[in-house]
């Protein structure tokens, strides 16, 4: 679990666990913690747990499940105390979630000027304008950014979907970005842009929360490493010079398969 030498705790998660009526737990024992200016990567193979517990900081559970926790909070707000309802009113203004499929974030038959003119209503930020996010889309390396305003999302690459995601979090100046697996599919071009805009917010104060299964991404990006397996954390450390040395046998068969590509 990260330490909070450095900044302010956004996220403090102790011995959490998200369990349905029958008794399964989708994850166990979790504990997590978030600081600011802070890129804490979340690693884990498929069906890990890792995106229900980005999820979660949202408030959002799979259907009748509940948490159960010696302490979860994220942004001083108590998911336990509050209720989910409550709870996801309070955070929703200062978190912002960048989806797997940025499909996902678009509604396909809307142009993307008509769903950017609906962000900027809802962000409450009257400096906000159609102008200062084009120029945004620019320094993302979004082509002819004017044409693709007035385009619909199929137009666009996965690579510029993802990009525009991540433009909506600057602009917001979100406290805390969950990036759930945001370079699959990417070319390496477009890898390349979006990781070097996650580095950018990072600097700006926003506390970042990055889902990947790849060690190459995560020992490159983070501050600090959370590996998961069957929903339980099997360690958490530090991330130091580009380079982290696991303790725990998955950690150690996660590494060597990212040797091998090397």
């Amino acid at each position: 679990m990260e330490t909070s030498q450095n900044g302010v705790d956004l996220v403090d998660i102790l011995d959490a666990h998200l369990q349905l009526p029958s008794g399964q737990k989708i994850w166990a024992e979790i504990s997590f913690r978030l600081t600011t200016s802070k890129i804490s990567m979340l690693v884990g193979a498929s069906g890990s747990g890792k995106s229900t517990l980005g999820l979660s900081l949202f408030g959002i559970l799979p259907k009748y499940a509940k948490v159960h926790a010696k302490r979860f909070h994220v942004l001083g707000q108590d998911l336990i105390q509050l209720g989910q309802r409550d709870y996801q009113k309070r955070v929703q203004k200062d978190l912002f979630l960048v989806p797997q499929n940025p499909n996902l974030a678009f509604h396909p038959y809307r142009k993307i000027s008509s769903q950017m003119e609906d962000f900027l209503k809802f962000s409450r930020n009257r400096e906000l304008s159609k102008e200062s996010i084009l120029r945004l889309w620019e320094e993302l390396q979004i082509r002819d950014p004017e044409t693709k305003w007035d385009s619909f999302p199929a137009s666009l690459s996965g690579g510029e979907k993802q990009r525009v995601c991540l433009s909506m979090a600057f602009l917001k100046q979100t406290k805390i970005l969950v990036l759930d697996e945001p370079t699959t599919g990417l070319d390496a071009f477009s890898e390349k842009i979006v990781l070097e805009a996650v580095k950018k917010l990072s600097k700006s104060g926003v506390a970042v929360v990055f889902i990947t299964h790849d060690l190459r991404i995560a020992e490159s990006m983070g501050s600090w490493i959370t590996i998961m397996k069957e929903g339980k954390v099997l360690e958490s450390g530090p991330i130091l010079s580009k380079s982290f040395v696991p303790k725990s046998d998955y950690g150690k068969e996660l590494l060597n398969a990212h040797q091998i590509f090397l």
